[in-house]
């Protein structure tokens, strides 16, 4: 078995995709008998009690969200680390611990370096000033570090914009549903009763940070366009800090004259979005690449959806297509295209056989996404 060092700038308390990403995959290789230890910011706050009921080592470090500043601590982090042990892999990941993984080659001793791209990161370090940086560092020298990407999107995004990366030295690695997740499933009709949901009703969720480049506005420009009939039939639920005070006013706006019944419902414990989940008919998040270049590298809370045998409308968007496969665990529209995301609604709220068969299939994509699978690809590959 391996002794493996991940280094993650994002981690529980945190709540974030990355965090995530990070703890799955270091319980899933400590499964699998490896020796892990993560490296990973405090929040400035007392984290002891957390790590103890994790089944692996955590050393923090002074830190919050990651910024240019923070640079030189992670180095020095990253240093004192890889000083206490010889390990035989080293995973950053995420895009700030690149640069420190790099300038610490000499206290690799032969490990096997990863480096996990998510998507947006592509685009940021893209920035002259980080290039420039990447560069002096020999950062794109070949041979020293091999890529896991997320997504077959994201990787050939990381090759299309860094043609110094050589195609062999990455590997797409989708994500997978936690076994936690799934055990949290409720059946169907009693979820619903306990909600106070009628069976003619058609629950819609959207799970995720209320933001612009997520689709809300899109959703709520689509339901505008929905037959009175069909509308009046849904309940659309909004599970997700709002973020954007501006954003969530125009959402407010937007949606104060809709037919449809729509719940603002903010940030909720995970029992309560496992349970609003379970009684829901689709999940809904039209996500677009926005202006600044951030876009869904995979979308894995479409599988989360699916596993609770939830179809999703979505929009063929960055890694999205991915994680949902149009036509099979539910259908995929353009960006920003309000006019055929109401059609797609309409066909799912109207065919009753469709919702159902397109949500087993979801169900089974999910259930086959496990983290064990992602971390034996990951290091075993």
């Amino acid at each position: 078995m391996a002794r493996l060092a991940l280094l993650t700038s994002e981690f529980v308390p945190f709540h974030g995709g990355i965090g995530a990403y990070a703890r799955e995959l270091a319980v899933a290789a400590t499964d699998a008998g490896h020796d892990v230890t993560v490296l990973a910011p405090d929040y400035g706050q007392d984290c002891t009690a957390i790590d103890r009921a994790l089944p692996f080592t955590v050393r923090r470090f002074s830190s919050g969200a990651p910024t240019m500043r923070g640079l030189p601590r992670r180095i020095i982090e990253t240093w004192r680390l890889l000083q206490t042990a010889r390990f035989d892999i080293v995973h950053a990941a995420d895009w700030p611990f690149f640069i420190p993984v790099r300038l610490a080659r000499g206290l690799l001793h032969g490990a096997r370096i990863l480096l996990t791209v998510h998507g947006t990161e592509i685009i940021y370090m893209q920035a002259l000033r980080r290039r420039r940086m990447l560069d002096a560092i020999g950062f794109w020298r070949p041979g020293w570090a091999d890529w896991i990407a997320n997504s077959r999107y994201t990787a050939d995004l990381l090759l299309d914009r860094f043609p110094q990366v050589h195609a062999a030295m990455v590997r797409a690695v989708p994500l997978g549903v936690a076994t936690q997740w799934t055990a949290g499933r409720t059946e169907r009709t009693a979820a619903r009763a306990a909600l106070h949901v009628a069976d003619d009703q058609i629950v819609i969720v959207s799970l995720g940070r209320v933001v612009p480049r997520k689709g809300h506005g899109v959703i709520a420009d689509a339901l505008a366009l929905l037959p009175h009939a069909v509308a009046a039939r849904i309940d659309w639920w909004v599970i997700g800090p709002r973020l954007d005070a501006d954003y969530a006013a125009a959402l407010d706006a937007a949606t104060r004259e809709l037919a449809v019944r729509t719940n603002f419902l903010g940030g909720l414990p995970d029992a309560d979005v496992r349970l609003r989940l379970s009684a829901a008919d689709l999940f809904c998040l039209p996500g677009y690449q926005d202006d600044g270049g951030r876009v869904e590298g995979f979308g894995l809370v479409f599988l989360e959806a699916g596993a609770y045998g939830v179809p999703s409308v979505a929009t063929r968007s960055g890694g999205i297509p991915e994680a949902v496969e149009d036509g099979v665990t539910g259908l995929l529209v353009p960006e920003r295209d309000p006019a055929a995301l109401a059609d797609a609604i309409v066909r799912l709220v109207e065919d009753a056989l469709l919702r159902a068969s397109m949500g087993t299939a979801a169900r089974a994509k999910a259930d086959a996404a496990t983290w064990d699978l992602v971390m034996r690809s990951t290091y075993d590959g």
